[in-house]
């Protein structure tokens, strides 16, 4: 375990890759990254196949011009100056993001925009300027990993039903306008989606004597093909939680009650719960998963040990893995791909990236306008042909990109993506009012670590979990 670990870290520095989102959280991996400038240890000294440009890479390098109908917000400032910050995004997604601005600049006359990118340091760095008083006006936040209901319901983050017109609303699919509401309020345009996948390295299954179409359909099934893997293969499975909303998690995967119907107590004590938790505790204890990787802070750590070659399946999405390609092509040559399985509330999942203003912006409607440009049609159309990840946008999945052929495995989801992306919803309940949800995560991250590495009781862990958290209702 140790070594892996080690070697991950190593990796990290080798590559300059810094901390990301939850495994369900990643940030789009280019079609033309360029291959690192030092080989990861695992990659064959004589790999000669690097990252090339697809045909979606390709698909649309110019770009595009003005169209006065893609100004639909109204009451735009004079002389509005706006900051845009995005989530690692910079520098391979430099182009689209200056045209996409200075497209939505000749769009709406007199308004300004900076952008930064942050990257590993994101959330340190944007908590940092709340607190001065120096928050951007509008910023990309991860959905799977609860940030926009975070800000939200630190009252950090502008509500937007009542200010968007409700045509510009439906443009989106509904489960995704309603994902992260707080107080049964939207703060957050739909960005780029995922599609969820478990990455598969062929050579250790074939290791274990198994196929791809072996990897479980549910959630159940990881502990045994873990099992499986651990005795037949001699390795240990690549699995993080979403340890930023391990509410989400339980909600998802275990079917798990975590408010009471009240709205006023906290339930996630509950048997379906400690059944959740209970499956991963007894990985860790039969030593069939990574514990370096189970509660690591960034899901990159886990992408690295799988990309290295020792890691036999990874949960993340299918732009990353252009990722894997960079880095190690002669895995990239053993990959398959399985869909990731479904958890016991039946629901595939919720939105990636959204786009979100902030409350005390001086300029909300340009902000808005920015928001929304950037997650609108031909824009999320644009971005989709640079890179794998999928618009929120139903009219986008009438351009003819979206029902072309894909020939690489990261693109293979292009022509069924629309009736995934349709049935994202975000079923986790809001939090109780006046409760900060990442308190709540910090309370319940504690008892699951204590859970998995210091052999505690699942029912009494969480049974105590919820009586602190219940502290917290006013």
């Amino acid at each position: 375990m140790q070594l892996k670990r080690l070697l991950a870290l190593a990796l990290t520095a080798m590559l300059g890759i810094s901390a990301c989102a939850a495994s369900a959280t990643p940030t789009p991996a280019p079609a033309t990254a360029a291959p690192p400038t030092t080989a990861p240890a695992s990659a064959s000294a004589g790999a000669s196949e690097s990252a090339s440009a697809s045909p979606a890479a390709s698909a649309s390098e110019a770009p595009l011009q003005p169209d006065p109908a893609e100004a639909v917000i109204q009451g735009i400032e004079p002389g509005a100056d706006i900051t845009f910050w995005t989530f690692f995004l910079s520098p391979t997604f430099d182009g689209f993001i200056k045209d996409t601005i200075d497209r939505f600049q000749k769009t709406y006359p007199g308004v300004t925009v900076h952008w930064e990118d942050h990257q590993g340091t994101f959330q340190d760095d944007l908590k940092a300027a709340f607190a001065a008083g120096k928050a951007p006006d509008v910023m990309n936040l991860s959905v799977s990993e609860g940030w926009v209901s975070d800000y939200a319901s630190k009252g950090l983050l502008l509500a937007l039903d009542d200010k968007v017109p409700a045509d510009v609303q439906n443009t989106y699919f509904p489960g995704l306008w309603k994902e992260q509401l707080v107080g049964g309020k939207n703060y957050q345009f739909p960005w780029y989606q995922g599609i969820n996948v478990d990455l598969i390295n062929k050579q250790l299954f074939d290791a274990a004597g198994l196929a791809v179409t072996d990897f479980p359909k549910t959630i159940d099934g990881l502990q045994q093909i873990c099992q499986t893997l651990h005795d037949k293969a001699k390795t240990v499975c690549d699995i993080r939680l979403t340890v930023n909303d391990l509410i989400a998690q339980m909600v998802y995967e275990g079917n798990v009650k975590p408010i009471g119907a009240d709205g006023k107590t906290f339930t996630f004590d509950s048997p379906e719960a400690v059944k959740w938790l209970t499956m991963y505790r007894d990985m860790v204890v039969a030593g069939t998963v990574d514990n370096d990787i189970i509660t690591n802070a960034s899901d990159r750590t886990g992408l690295l040990l799988f990309s290295s070659g020792q890691a036999p399946f990874y949960a993340t999405g299918l732009n990353l893995i252009r990722d894997v390609k960079a880095n190690n092509s002669q895995l990239y040559g053993n990959l398959a791909v399985a869909p990731a399985p479904i958890g016991a509330s039946g629901v595939v999942g919720k939105g990636l990236h959204a786009i979100s203003v902030n409350a005390t912006t001086k300029f909300p409607n340009a902000s808005i306008a920015l928001a929304q440009f950037f997650t609108n049609a031909r824009s999320m159309v644009a971005f989709s042909k640079i890179v794998s990840i999928y618009p929120s946008v139903i009219k986008s999945y009438d351009d003819p990109f979206f029902s072309s052929t894909a020939t690489a495995i990261e693109d293979s989801a292009r022509s069924t993506a629309k009736d995934v992306v349709s049935h994202y919803a975000d079923i986790v309940p809001s939090m109780p009012v006046g409760v900060n949800k990442a308190d709540v995560n910090d309370i319940v991250l504690k008892a699951v670590e204590n859970v998995l590495f210091n052999k505690a009781d699942p029912q009494k862990a969480l049974t105590d979990a919820v009586a602190a958290a219940n502290k917290l209702i006013k």
